[in-house]
């Protein structure tokens, strides 16, 4: 489904990306692991073309994002035509984004109303199904700023969820959360998995890696350091870099 190819992204002199080769089959969920700075939320954005990248290729679903060919040279795609492979991609942030002056259904029913153009009675009886799957249903009327930050992260995946994506891009999305709260938040994107969402998750909860991933990515200075099933990553990991990690965040 989705598939990467050398791709770098540069920041001034700072290469943060430095030829990423991945791969996500349907139904996958791939966990990517690492240091802080080591390239993970940006290539997240790239997926998305939240952020252009420099070199290589980002093929969703057999078209290249963010970029088309004229003429034997690359150059940034329409905006329509990005615009239109982002729908089939959700993402969710560390910070919630929600709309903080509208209910958390209004948050929801936003993007299929003005994006894809549903009516408001399709809208708002999915956006009432979605609710029940990240246990809202009693939050639907109630703002933003009246919620755990548990909650707010689960109405923000309900919101992307909305848009009916073919693939779960979430960056980081227990990080800015209390203790307490991460586990209500991880609970729902379990049940995500086990109903064959394909995922891309970038996380420092490694006991998530461990038991939801059927892969995991490690990364270390904008490149793929080493992948594997979590079984052989947390156990037998054979890269150096990788086994200094784990003891450093498993101790």
């Amino acid at each position: 489904m989705l598939e990467l190819r050398g791709v770098s992204k540069s920041y001034g002199p700072h290469q943060v990306l430095a030829g990423v080769d991945l791969a996500v089959a349907p139904h996958e969920v791939v966990a990517i692991i690492g240091p802080s700075g080591s390239g993970k939320s940006t290539l997240l954005k790239c997926i998305n073309f939240l952020e252009p990248y420099d070199a290589g290729e980002i093929v969703f679903d057999g078209a290249l994002v963010g970029y088309a060919e004229r003429r034997g040279r690359r150059v940034r795609a329409p905006d329509a035509a990005i615009r239109a492979v982002r729908r089939h991609i959700g993402m969710v942030f560390q910070s919630f984004n929600l709309f903080p002056h509208k209910t958390v259904i209004e948050n929801i029913v936003e993007g299929p109303i003005q994006v894809l153009g549903q009516s408001r009675d399709t809208a708002y009886a999915y956006a009432e199904t979605l609710l029940g799957k990240v246990n809202l249903g009693d939050k639907r009327d109630a703002r933003p700023a009246s919620l755990s930050g548990g909650q707010q992260q689960r109405a923000a995946i309900a919101r992307a969820l909305a848009m009916r994506p073919r693939i779960m891009l979430f960056d980081e999305p227990t990080s800015a959360l209390d203790p307490e709260l991460v586990g209500e938040v991880l609970e729902t994107m379990r049940e995500l998995a086990a109903e064959g969402m394909t995922m891309l998750v970038v996380t420092h909860e490694m006991g998530f890696a461990r038991e939801v991933a059927n892969r995991v990515v490690f990364m270390d200075g904008g490149r793929v350091v080493e992948s594997g099933p979590p079984e052989l990553i947390f156990s037998n990991p054979t890269q150096t870099r990788t086994r200094d990690f784990l003891a450093r965040v498993l101790h």
